[in-house]
Parts: C-alpha cells; structure tokens; sequence
C-alpha cells in the first residue's frame, strides 16, 4: 500500500494542522515508501546506524530499550501521527529499539534531506521542535511519578495517559473506553512491575470499580476516583496543532 501525503486521513484530524500546498509537496518528497509491520517485529533496533525515519500511519508501537541483564524497560507508547527514529536522522545513530504491538504501517521519509526541512520550511521544523519538547515534558512528568508511586498508581497514570493521548487524536468514541492492546508483559516492562504484580494489581483495579482492561479494551468506570489515586497530571494543551510528517 501507498498512502499519498495528500490523501492521507490522519491530516485530517484535529490534532494535526494543515499543511500549505508546498509544504505537502515536501513532505510528499520525503516520503518514499508505505511498509507494513507484523505484531512483535522491531521497526529499529538499538545500535542501528543511519536508520530512516518513520512516521506511524497505523497501530501501536513501543519504545524500550533492551538492558545488559536482558530485561526491557519501555520508554513509551507510540500512537498513530507518532513519529520514529528521528534520532537516526539528527545523530547518526540511535540507542533505542521500536518494536509493532498490533499489525502496523509506517510512512518511511528517507526522500529529502532533514537539513532542508530546516532551510526552506522553518515554521514546519518549528512545530517539529515543539513536538518534542512537549513530548519530553509529557515524560518527565510521567517518569517523576512513577518513581514515587505505588503500583496502582503506575498502572491507573498509564492508562489514563494513553486514554487522553487517543482522544486528542480523535481515536476514542465518547464515553469511558478505548482500545489497550498492551499486553500483561508490556504493562509490567513500562511500570517497572513483574507481571504477577500487574495481574493482581489489574485485578484490584478492577474490584475497586476503577478500570479494567479485558479484551484489547480499557474501561475507565471511575476516571475521577481514577484520576485522584493516582495524582493524575492531566496532558498540557499542547502549543500549537502538530506537523504530521
């Protein structure tokens, strides 16, 4: 498959800004491919040198990185409109893998130089640097919290998070679920938590009238109750609509 940048459904949404007619035909330029991914399947490895950058089209990914005793810890849930591998592209080289959760397709942009984004559409480059400072805010505050935080709290903050993150994306259908197709393993290596821990934890979450995941699905019965356990720190409006890639 082949998605045309002008064609492309995820412009459409809320969270993203339109784009001039010469900045899509940049972006039309970078883009050199449409590639789909299987379930558990690495998009990049840690280490990889002068990889291209991705944008994610659709389905779920995550960040982690693998340690020296052999357990992942994940750094992050990345959603459609999510970009990856930047780091190739602006360092040479990058020191995280990104691994398909679901069935996924990504944009490659490997058409144009990155420096010329810089040279000749700089409020595009702009909301790019934008994007990032916001998205490492949204993780200092997530990881300060998770330091100090029991494991429900770490389990409720994640599914809030990710709950919020597909709204501003326009991926939730009113009411309190969406989909969670974060599996036990998962959950454990983003909270720090053994899977044990998060099947009880899970468990009590679900007694308590909270949430629950069951099915690929998380169900918020109580956000407000949700929200005060854990000391939720609700995502910051973000500076401006972000410059899909």
């Amino acid at each position: 498959m082949f998605v045309l940048c002008e064609q492309c459904p995820l412009r459409r949404r809320p969270m993203f800004r339109p784009f001039s007619e010469i900045e899509l035909s940049f972006v039309a330029e970078m883009k050199t491919d449409h590639i789909v991914v299987a379930p558990r399947i690495d998009i990049i490895r840690q280490g990889e040198v002068g990889g291209p950058v991705y944008t994610l089209f659709e389905g779920w990914a995550i960040r982690y990185q693998q340690l020296p005793s052999g357990a992942r810890q994940i750094l992050d849930i990345l959603l459609p409109g999510d970009m990856v591998g930047l780091a190739s592209a602006l360092l040479g080289t990058i020191n995280h893998s990104v691994q398909a959760i679901t069935p996924a397709t990504l944009c490659v942009l490997s058409g144009r130089d990155w420096r010329d984004l810089f040279a000749h559409h700089p409020a595009v480059a702009l909301n790019q640097l934008q994007t990032r400072v916001e998205e490492e805010q949204r993780s200092d505050v997530r990881l300060s919290l998770l330091g100090r935080s029991n494991a429900e709290q770490r389990i409720g903050y994640l599914m809030l998070e990710t709950f919020d993150r597909l709204r501003q994306r326009g991926m939730v259908n009113g009411g309190s679920t969406c989909p969670f197709p974060l599996q036990r393993r998962d959950i454990a290596d983003a909270a720090g938590l053994s899977r044990v821990h998060v099947a009880r934890t899970l468990e009590r979450l679900r007694q308590r009238r909270l949430a629950q995941i069951q099915d690929g699905v998380l169900v918020l019965f109580d956000r407000a109750r949700l929200a005060d356990l854990v000391g939720y720190v609700p995502l910051r409006p973000a500076a401006g609509r972000r410059a899909i890639l």
